[in-house]
C-alpha cells in the first residue's frame, strides 16, 4: 500500500500557505474537475481488525481441519490394513449427502447467529457464545471417533450430533465475524492526501473495505490449509487425533478473541432491527416504492399517520435508503447457489474422484488444499498488483463484472473435471496420476477471489448498520442452499453418472453467470457513479480531518 505523508487536501481554492480551503461559492462542477483525475487508493487497515482476522484464521483452521477427513470417515469402512482410511463405510453417495448436510446446516444457521447478534446480544457476545457451542461439538466428535467408539457403533450417531452442534457454532461465528472485523474501520469520508512521491491521491473508504475483505479471505484460506495436517494424521494415525487438532485450534482462537475484548468497536443491538427492516419494506410495498416510504415524503403526502414507525426518530430518509440498498444487494444472492454447487464439489466428489486415480502415496483428500494455496498467492497479487494497475489505467473492474468473471472460472473448472472423469472411465483403473486434478482446484480458487470476496463486500457495504450480520448471513445462506441442492443430486454423485453431473454443473454456472450479468448490467455504472459522487461529496465536507 502507498505510504501517506501528509493530510493536506488540495481544492480549487487552496490557500497560498498550503492549507486547503474550500470556497463555498465554488460550484460542484469545479470541485469535480479538481478531483476527477486523482488516483484512488485504500487506507490502512486498523490493527484491531487484524486481530479479528487472526481469530477467523483459527476458526477456519478448525472448520476445514475437521471437514477434510469427513469424506473418508463416512465413505470407507474401518479397515486399518487397507490403503484408504475409513470408519463408517457408508459409501460415496451417503458420504456426499452427509457432507452436504453439514455444509447446509453450518451456513443455514448463520441466519440464527445473525438474528441473535443484531436483535439481542451484539456481534461480540454472539461470537463468544458460538465459540462455546463449537467447542462442545468438537468434544463430541473426538469422543465418538475413537476406534473403541467406532467398533461399538457410536460413530454415526456421534457424527450427526457433532455436525448439528458444530454447525450451529459455525453459523454464529460466520454471520458476525466478517461485519465485526469491517466495523473496526471507522473512517467513512474520503480524504485527499499527498504521498511521499508528491502525488495527490484519494484515500477511499470503499477501497479500504475492499482491501479488508481481500485480507480477511486470505486469512480464511491460510486457515483452510489445516487439512494438510489433519488428512495426514487421519491417514497415518487415527481420526480422533485428527479431530483433536481442530479442537485445540478453536480453544486457542476463543482465547485470542477474548484477549481483544476491550479494544473492539462494538455496535450494540437495537432490539428491533429486523422488525424495523420488515416494516420499512412493507411501507415501501404499500406506498409503491422506497422513495415514497421516506418519512419526509410520507409527511408531505399526509400518510405518516398510517405507520407508527414513521414517527420514530430512528426512521429517517437515510435509514430507508439503507434498507433499499440492503434489499438490492440481496437480489444478487439469488444467483449465488448456482455458483456454490460447483464450489461444493471440492469437498466431496472431487475427493472421491481422486480416490479412483493413481495416488502414489498421496492422500486422496490432500489435493483440496490446492484451493487455499492458490488463493494465498492470488489474493495478494490481486490486491497489490492487478487491482492497483486497473485503477491506474482507469479500468473500472466493478463488482458485477468481478462476480461474472468468477462464474466463468467455476464453469471452466467443471468442464475440466468432466473431461478428466471421462478419461478415468475409459482408462485402466488407477492409471491416471492424481495431480492431474490440479487445474480444477486452481480454477475454483480463482473464482472464489471474484465471487465470494465481492459478495461479502457487497453484503457489508450495502447493508444498514444494524442489519449487517443479517445481510452477511443471507450471503452465507446461499452456500447452505447450494449444499441442499447437492443433497438432492446425491443419486447422480456416483458412477456411472459423474461425467454428466460435472458437465451439467459447467453449463449451470455458465448460464447463471450470463443471466446474472444481464440482470445487473445497469448496476455497473450506477454503483460506480455512487462511489465517485461519494468521494466528491466526502471531500466537500472533510478537509484536513475536519468536517465542514
Amino acid at each position: 500500500m502507498d505510504d501517506i505523508e501528509t493530510k493536506t487536501v488540495a481544492t480549487p481554492s487552496a490557500a497560498a500557505d498550503g492549507k486547503a480551503e474550500l470556497d463555498p461559492c465554488e460550484t460542484k462542477q469545479a470541485v469535480d474537475r479538481q478531483w476527477d483525475g486523482l488516483r484512488r487508493v485504500p487506507g490502512k487497515i486498523p490493527k484491531v481488525a487484524l486481530l479479528i482476522l487472526i481469530v477467523e484464521l483459527g476458526e477456519r483452521f478448525t472448520y476445514f481441519g475437521l471437514s477434510g477427513p469427513l469424506q473418508n470417515y463416512i465413505n470407507n469402512p474401518y479397515d486399518p490394513g487397507s490403503g484408504l482410511p475409513g470408519a463408517l463405510g457408508k459409501g460415496q453417495a451417503v458420504a456426499t449427502a452427509l457432507g452436504n448436510f453439514f455444509k447446509f446446516w453450518a451456513y443455514a444457521s448463520t441466519v440464527i447467529g445473525a438474528i441473535v447478534a443484531d436483535q439481542y446480544l451484539g456481534k461480540f457476545k454472539a461470537i463468544l457464545t458460538a465459540c462455546g457451542v463449537y467447542i462442545l461439538g468438537l468434544v463430541i466428535l473426538v469422543a465418538t471417533s475413537t476406534p473403541t467408539a467406532i467398533k461399538n457403533n457410536a460413530g454415526l450417531g456421534g457424527l450427526i450430533a457433532a455436525m448439528i452442534t458444530i454447525g450451529l457454532g459455525t453459523g454464529g461465528i460466520k454471520a458476525n465475524v466478517t461485519p465485526l472485523s469491517a466495523e473496526q474501520y471507522t473512517d467513512v469520508k474520503p480524504v485527499v492526501k499527498t504521498l511521499k512521491s508528491g502525488e495527490q491521491v484519494v484515500v477511499d473508504p470503499e477501497l479500504t473495505v475492499q482491501r479488508l475483505f481481500n485480507w480477511f479471505y486470505l486469512a480464511v484460506n491460510i486457515g483452510a490449509l489445516s487439512p494438510l495436517i489433519t488428512v495426514n494424521v487421519e491417514a497415518h494415525r487415527s481420526f480422533w487425533l485428527a479431530y483433536l487438532i481442530p479442537l485445540i485450534a478453536i480453544v486457542l482462537s476463543t482465547t485470542v478473541f477474548l484477549l481483544g475484548r476491550k479494544r473492539y468497536v462494538k455496535v450494540p443491538p437495537t432490539g428491533s432491527a429486523i422488525l424495523d427492516a420488515y416494516r420499512t419494506i412493507r411501507i415501501a410495498m404499500r406506498e409503491r416504492g422506497f422513495v415514497n416510504a421516506r418519512p419526509s415524503v410520507l409527511h408531505e403526502r399526509g400518510h405518516a399517520d398510517r405507520y407508527p414507525i414513521a414517527s420514530q426518530a430512528r426512521y429517517t430518509d437515510e435509514y430507508v435508503e439503507d434498507v433499499r440498498k440492503g434489499l438490492d444487494s440481496c437480489k444478487m444472492f439469488f444467483f449465488f447457489p448456482f455458483y456454490f454447487i460447483c464450489w461444493n464439489q471440492m469437498w466431496n466428489n472431487l475427493i472421491s474422484q481422486a480416490g479412483t486415480m493413481a495416488l502414489h502415496g498421496t492422500p486422496n483428500d490432500l489435493l483440496q488444499n490446492l484451493d487455499p494455496i492458490a488463493l494465498i498467492i492470488f489474493i495478494p497479487l490481486l490486491d497489490l498488483v492487478i487491482y492497483p494497475f486497473l485503477r491506474k489505467v482507469k479500468i473500472n473492474f466493478d463488482p458485477v463484472t468481478r462476480i461474472f468473471t468468477g462464474f466463468m472460472f467455476a464453469s471452466i473448472s467443471m468442464v475440466y473435471a468432466c473431461v478428466l472423469q471421462h478419461y478415468i472411465y475409459i482408462s485402466p483403473p488407477n492409471s491416471i496420476h492424481v495431480w492431474i486434478q490440479t487445474p480444477s482446484y486452481v480454477l475454483i480458487a480463482f473464482s472464489e477471489a471474484f465471487v465470494i470476496i465481492t459478495g461479502l463486500e457487497m453484503a457489508f457495504t450495502r447493508a444498514p448498520k444494524n442489519l449487517r450480520s443479517v445481510i452477511s448471513a443471507l450471503f452465507w445462506l446461499t452456500i447452505g442452499i447450494a449444499a441442499a441442492i447437492c443433497i438432492a443430486l446425491a443419486g447422480v454423485s456416483q458412477d456411472p453418472y459423474l461425467v454428466w453431473m460435472y458437465g451439467s454443473l459447467a453449463i449451470v454456472s455458465f448460464v447463471a453467470g450470463c443471466v446474472f450479468y444481464a440482470c445487473f448490467f445497469s448496476k455497473r455504472k450506477q454503483w460506480s457513479v455512487q462511489q465517485d459522487d461519494f468521494v466528491i461529496e466526502g471531500h466537500a465536507m472533510q478537509v484536513d480531518g475536519g468536517v465542514r
